[in-house]
């Protein structure tokens, strides 16, 4: 299994500041909800452009924030916030070192999750928190208001978009329904989920975040035959136009205690 998108491209960058855009909000009020203290070391995995991870540093003691490619979040170091090249399935992390574990869209790509949970479970101090935020794409779906040709277009992309990220990566996108269930299975405590969706439209964060995907997964869409070059230009160019609306894929937010409280 590999990640899909090179974060050295500049359509990645994009990508990830409309990620930013639309889910940072919520994720700080689920961070906020656990009881963040400026005395907790926390530790953002998989931290992509950093936002969060900079969140953090302001208000906690500490913070390590770890990505298999640290290009976009190496800006947002600071003095009490390291990054650091690791791979959660590979690379240790320390014993109970931390007071609360964020990650977001990361569970998904691995090929072994429990493996990497019982890694984050051991790294929590004694009552930690874990969140983790995964998507549910099953969601994504056109706006019925949309013309008919687009609404198949948009869906066929969706469908594009899951085979290749299955195939190529074996990314689950429907891993948001399943991430509350392993985390309970791997043994934590106090295990609660809730999800979000929103409506996304063209030309916005939304309609940026289908573009620079559908742009970055083009070319093994239609190497796998899973639709042609002309209707992948023809679904780009409706993720700029105001005309385009759909639900978001819905984001389940995970969180629960480390089960040595």
């Amino acid at each position: 299994m590999e990640y899909a998108y090179d974060n050295a491209l500049p359509e990645q960058l994009r990508r990830l500041r409309a990620l930013e855009e639309l889910f940072d909000a919520g994720s700080i009020r689920v961070l906020e909800a656990r009881g963040l203290q400026p005395s907790w070391r926390c530790l953002e995995v998989g931290a992509g452009g950093g936002s969060i991870a900079r969140w953090l540093a302001e208000r906690s003691a500490s913070v390590l924030a770890t990505d298999l490619d640290t290009t976009h979040v190496r800006a947002v170091a600071g003095s009490n916030l390291e990054v650091r090249e690791h791979d959660l399935l590979r690379d240790e992390l320390p014993d109970e070192a931390f007071d609360l574990i964020h990650l977001r869209l990361v569970l998904a790509w691995l090929s072994d999750r429990p493996a990497a949970l019982a890694r984050l479970q051991a790294a929590l101090r004694p009552g930690g928190w874990l969140v983790a935020e995964e998507l549910d794409f099953n969601a994504a779906i056109a706006d019925p208001h949309m013309q008919a040709e687009d609404q198949a277009l948009f869906g066929e992309m969706v469908r594009a978009h899951n085979a290749v990220l299955g195939l190529q990566s074996g990314f689950d996108p429907l891993y948001g329904r399943r991430v509350c269930g392993d985390l309970a299975e791997a043994g934590f405590a106090d295990v609660a989920c809730e999800g979000h969706a929103s409506m996304w439209r063209g030309g916005s964060a939304g309609g940026r975040i289908w573009r620079t995907t559908i742009e970055q997964l083009r070319e093994p869409i239609v190497e796998r035959g899973l639709a042609s070059p002309e209707a992948v230009g023809e679904a780009l160019a409706l993720f700029d136009d105001e005309r385009f609306s759909s639900v978001s894929p819905l984001l389940m937010a995970a969180w629960a205690r480390s089960d040595a409280a």
